[in-house]
């Protein structure tokens, strides 16, 4: 039985990406959107890759018209806190933005420069980035009070990053993609700069992924995690451990070198984020948008609203 994903992005790598890896005998269709419109072709059972914005965009058009949302599924917006400072490497707190600008000192246990982004997402005006606290206070000074700001203490010297897939309590892919390769933090090189990474890492990546999902109660989900300098070349397994650095679903992940079995997972992975019935675990919730990014992306498909 074939299967159809829709990927909708305004950038074509993402659908260009995933193809490449796949068998050419492969059941599953793809079909490729660029997000300039609403999508109007999609199946009940279709799987769907979407950026963020642009769902809100779609939901936005389809109350347009007095149809029901798309409902796809994603761990909480907070779900980092729940799994503590030993997997995390770090202290991670979320607060509102409208808190946050009422601070005269940060938390203790941040640093100085604490990395800051939206929980959950991403806007334009607010990319992910250390800041001070008189930074922080200035870059939120136009989010709205209640949109949720995840401040976390930067991890020093980081030699590794690796995404892992989590499908059903197994990794279904798995992939290095960053290295560092400087003391700056955008000192870097990418998976599609062909950067090499150790393979004794992918081992402990995934039991680590695997055990974040389990512990937060979550599935369907891509975990980024981080092994510090100390972490490779040629140390034994038992003192390999990562540090989660991020937990996004599945369906708006970047698509990285999964090779053929790992990207039908990641597929599988984007197929159960709209399925709540392929969803199992508790920690799996509808995906919210936060109020500062429903404010950044609701209007744009508005001169398509009421036309179906």
């Amino acid at each position: 039985m074939r299967s159809t994903c829709h990927v909708v992005s305004h950038d074509g790598w993402i659908a260009r990406t995933i193809r490449q890896a796949l068998p050419s005998d492969t059941a599953w269709d793809l079909v490729r959107h660029d997000g300039l419109a609403p999508t109007r072709d999609l199946g009940d059972n279709d799987a769907l890759w979407i950026d963020p914005g642009l769902l809100i965009a779609q939901n936005a058009w389809l109350e347009s018209l007095g149809r029901p949302p798309m409902t796809l599924m994603a761990p909480p917006a907070d779900c980092l806190g729940g799994l503590g400072e030993g997997l995390l490497g770090r202290r991670v707190m979320v607060a509102c933005a409208g808190e946050v600008r009422q601070w005269r000192h940060p938390p203790a246990g941040l640093g100085d420069r604490p990395w800051s982004q939206i929980a959950g997402g991403r806007v334009p005006a607010f990319r992910a980035a250390r800041r001070t606290l008189s930074q922080l206070r200035q870059d939120l000074a136009e989010a709205p009070d209640d949109a949720r700001i995840q401040i976390s203490r930067h991890i020093d010297d980081i030699d590794q990053e690796w995404r892992v897939v989590v499908l059903g309590g197994r990794a279904v892919a798995s992939s290095g993609y960053c290295r560092h390769i400087g003391s700056d933090d955008h000192d870097i090189i990418t998976v599609f700069d062909e950067a090499s990474f150790d393979p004794n890492l992918r081992a402990p990546a995934e039991e680590t992924a695997v055990h974040a999902a389990a512990l937060g109660g979550m599935d369907a989900v891509c975990i980024d995690l981080a092994f510090p300098a100390s972490s490779s070349p040629n140390r034994a397994p038992e003192l390999m451990h990562p540090f989660v650095l991020e937990v996004n679903p599945a369906w708006c992940c970047s698509p990285y070198d999964y090779g053929q079995a790992g990207m039908a997972g990641f597929l599988a992975a984007i197929a159960a984020g709209r399925r709540p019935e392929g969803t199992h675990l508790a920690g799996a919730v509808p995906y919210n948008p936060d109020p500062w990014m429903a404010d950044q992306f609701r209007n744009r498909y508005r001169s398509y609203w009421g036309k179906a």
